[in-house]
């Protein structure tokens, strides 16, 4: 028999290590520009190199050199040369060069470096709701269709985590096969969070009452057999048609308004801040459309001269000189990842203006359909860098304060041949409804119809789907006595 026992092993196995530096500069590229300000006075706090550079100070000034600054003790910036390094390759080989000596020793190979790099693009602070959906789907179905088609729901959701479009649809668009996704939309609705994929408020509802052991209850009676009398809030039908008394409605209703009306709705963005622009697009004199960066919140830094000079000197113990240097190799990484914050997001904001002319030209009913997969092929990044860089991010436009994220939507063909965004069908239907007869007011297959007339060819229940997006009820309720 074997003896049994506490022993002790050693096994040699391979990681990655995301440092802080990294992860500072993750974050950097992540956070809205009111909380860069704040990040960059934690690190102006914690690090004594870093001295932030008044304007008044430079204006007009020539830019310092490395080799200028060593013959001139006034406090000009250091710069660290544009002819040397690109701001990327100085974040690489500062990060390098602290990094390779932590993890020499347990061996370092090429495979290792490119999945540091994978992670660098492709880790972010939290987790967000397709992550959260993608996790639970590895495990859902071995099948690789319905895996493809988990992928291909996952991205067809909206902000409130519902389904725009028909089944039939989604699958042929993608060229994908109507079972799998029909598959992966069942398996689906039983995820958390309960009711996320449902293709409207009577399928959520379904979903959630199912999870929680409901289904046969009165109040999913209510929602299965008699939706449309409960919508107009018509009860005593309700109660006829389900042959219910009163206290079992009220029931009923008492279960109902305890669900989710937004499966998404913890994993949405707090609205309740401040909201600064990164960027302002306006038409110049010159008739062309042009982008402002507004970089008050994003001071210029600079590593304070007076210590180079210490370093130069023989005055400084092992241990000192030891602390400078890893300040200095932290200050340079943070100045290094700010300037790349900025070209990001102005690159960024210039492939938007490039791709939505028609929006700001005409507004939100000519938003084109745009992907981040076309973005990061164009800026030659991964494509969560993109939504890293889109993330946070506002833009002043002449149709009001519009987020990043929001240009980046998915489209609607036409008859002619071309697309329009789904925001810009939301639109077109919102001017439907604001030019309709209040005394009888459009039902979804005439505003189905309408739409037809335009070159938008959509499925009524998509058409339902966005009018209740833009708060409209149903034309019964709409109706208005004159």
């Amino acid at each position: 028999m074997a003896n049994q026992g506490i022993n002790q092993s050693q096994k040699q196995v391979q990681g990655l290590i995301l440092t802080p530096q990294l992860r500072q500069s993750l974050r950097i590229l992540q956070v809205p520009a009111a909380e860069l300000l704040r990040e960059i006075s934690e690190e102006l706090a914690a690090n004594p190199l870093i001295e932030e550079v008044e304007p008044l100070a430079t204006e007009g000034a020539p830019a310092s050199t490395p080799d200028s600054e060593a013959e001139d003790d006034s406090p000009r910036e250091l710069t660290l040369g544009d002819d040397d390094f690109d701001a990327l390759r100085r974040m690489k080989d500062d990060w390098d060069e602290s990094y390779y000596e932590e993890v020499r020793s347990q061996g370092y190979s090429q495979e290792d470096e490119e999945r540091r790099r994978h992670m660098i693009e492709s880790v972010t602070g939290e987790s967000s709701l397709s992550e959260h959906l993608a996790e639970q789907a590895r495990t859902a179905s071995e099948d690789p269709e319905v895996q493809e088609a988990f992928k291909l729901l996952i991205a067809s959701l909206d902000e409130r985590g519902f389904l725009d479009e028909d089944l039939s649809s989604i699958a042929l668009r993608a060229n994908q096969s109507y079972e799998a996704v029909t598959t992966a939309h069942t398996l689906m609705l039983a995820f958390d969070p309960p009711g996320i994929g449902a293709r409207d408020l009577r399928e959520c509802f379904l979903a959630q009452l199912k999870q929680r052991g409901r289904g046969l209850s009165f109040a999913a009676r209510l929602v299965s057999d008699c939706w449309e009398p409960l919508m107009a809030r018509r009860l005593d039908d309700c109660g006829r048609i389900l042959e219910l008394t009163p206290d079992e409605i009220r029931e009923g209703l008492a279960e109902l308004s305890k669900l989710e009306t937004v499966p998404a709705r913890r994993f949405a963005r707090d609205e309740n801040r401040v909201v600064t622009p990164d960027a302002t697009v306006e038409k110049g004199e010159d008739g062309k459309w042009k982008i402002t960066l507004d970089d008050r919140h994003v001071p210029k830094l600079r590593l304070v001269p007076a210590y180079k000079d210490m370093l130069a000197g023989n005055a400084l113990g092992d241990k000192e000189r030891h602390y400078i240097l890893e300040r200095m190799r932290q200050g340079k990484f943070l100045i290094g990842a700010i300037e790349e914050r900025q070209r990001t997001v102005e690159r960024l904001a210039h492939i938007i203006l490039e791709r939505q002319v028609d929006f700001f030209e005409h507004g939100p009913s000519q938003l084109r359909p745009l992907t981040m997969t076309d973005v990061a092929k164009e800026m030659g990044v991964h494509e969560t860098t993109v939504g890293r860089a889109a993330a946070n991010k506002w833009m002043l436009t002449p149709f009001g304060l519009k987020e990043f994220r929001w240009f980046f939507t998915s489209g609607v063909s036409t008859s002619d041949g071309g697309t329009v965004a789904q925001e810009g069908v939301q639109e077109i239907i919102a001017d439907i409804l604001a030019r309709e007869n209040p005394a009888a007011p459009l039902a979804d297959e005439a505003i189905t119809a309408e739409l037809k007339k335009r070159g938008i060819k959509i499925a009524r229940r998509t058409v339902a789907k966005y009018r209740e997006g833009l708060g409209q009820p149903p034309a019964h309720m709409r109706k208005q006595r004159l």
